[in-house]
């Protein structure tokens, strides 16, 4: 009796292992699409789509070493730069979406141009899943120190004398320029535009005093005001920046509800399974806690951000339309 207990014992987990390796040997492949566990198993591209040195750039190679010991594979930066950050943009959005190609993307591309070309090649509401806005950066309105009338001052003279009130930045349907177009309709204050290409000649500019204002990135702003060769007059985040604490904000200096950011996040193909994307937006998550990071977005005059994919999703459909009203009202044709 105890024999034949034994050998059907024996007969039934037989009958288990072989039930179990069949069902395995059947499933194994829809399982192991269904399931990336073991993402990723060779190197992540990370497409910045501007050239080495400026500030996506800097914050991306940051942001990939500490990414990388997470996922416990190389994350390799690529840098694909033109038609501003559109064609390293659109080569992440017709990539596999497998997780390995990978943009680490910035408000251009991936909002504002949406509102000023009508013939892009993807578009970036629909053709990315979001992984995670990582930064926001603010902008600085600046003048020559050689000057002395504050900001409400100048626009009180737009205001009167309009299109005699100069302001520059780095080039047409840039953030610089929307962030002055947004500040012109509050105001109800018409201002000269005056086009640059880049920071360096802005920045230079607005120094010798050809320029009655300059909107520039924080970074090569702060040297030039603490060292008193330029004033800086509002900074165009809803709160103060850390680098610039002195400077008040728009909504400081009477302009309520006023915000305009440039920023940094990722995204990845549409389609790119939500595990992958989960993965990649822990390590992302995790990356933007380190001291390292941290210090590198401080330099930019960055403030660390982090939010779900879902967040991120929401964030670029509300800043797409926040450059199409701006876009509109202010007549701004791309270059």
């Amino acid at each position: 009796m105890h024999d034949d207990r034994s050998h059907r014992l024996l007969t039934r987990r037989q009958q288990l292992r072989i039930a179990t390796g069949l069902l395995a040997l059947g499933a194994a492949p829809s399982l192991a699409m269904a399931q990336p566990a073991s993402y990723p198993t060779k190197p992540v591209k990370l497409v910045i789509p501007y050239p080495p040195g400026g500030g996506t750039d800097i914050t991306g190679r940051a942001m990939a070493q500490r990414l990388s010991e997470f996922l416990g594979q190389s994350v390799v930066i690529e840098n694909k730069p033109g038609a501003t950050g559109m064609i390293g943009a659109a080569s992440v959005a017709k990539s596999a979406p497998d997780g390995y190609t990978v943009l680490f993307g910035a408000a251009s591309e991936m909002a504002i141009n949406a509102s000023l070309f009508k013939n892009m090649t993807y578009d970036p509401r629909t053709d990315f899943e979001p992984v995670s806005l990582l930064a926001t950066f603010p902008l600085v309105f600046v003048a020559p120190a050689a000057t002395s009338q504050s900001l409400g001052e100048l626009i009180e003279t737009a205001r009167a004398k309009p299109g005699t009130v100069s302001y520059g930045s780095i080039g047409s349907g840039s953030p610089q320029h929307l962030a002055a177009e947004l500040l012109s309709s509050m105001a109800k204050a018409k201002l000269l535009h005056v086009p640059y290409k880049g920071s360096g000649p802005l920045v230079q500019d607005a120094v010798g005093g050809h320029l009655n204002m300059a909107v520039s990135s924080v970074p090569p702003a702060v040297p030039l005001v603490r060292s008193g060769k330029l004033r800086a007059l509002a900074v165009t985040s809803s709160k103060r920046s850390e680098p610039l604490p002195d400077v008040p904000t728009m909504a400081e200096l009477g302009f309520p509800g006023y915000e305009f950011n440039t920023w940094v996040g990722v995204a990845v193909p549409k389609g790119t399974p939500k595990e992958i994307v989960d993965r990649l937006h822990d390590g992302l998550i995790a990356a933007l806690a380190a001291s390292d990071v941290q210090a590198a977005l401080r330099d930019q005059g960055a403030v660390p951000a982090g939010s779900t994919p879902e967040q991120f999703r929401q964030f670029v459909r509300e800043e797409v339309a926040k450059s199409d009203k701006i876009v509109s009202e202010a007549g701004i044709q791309a270059e």
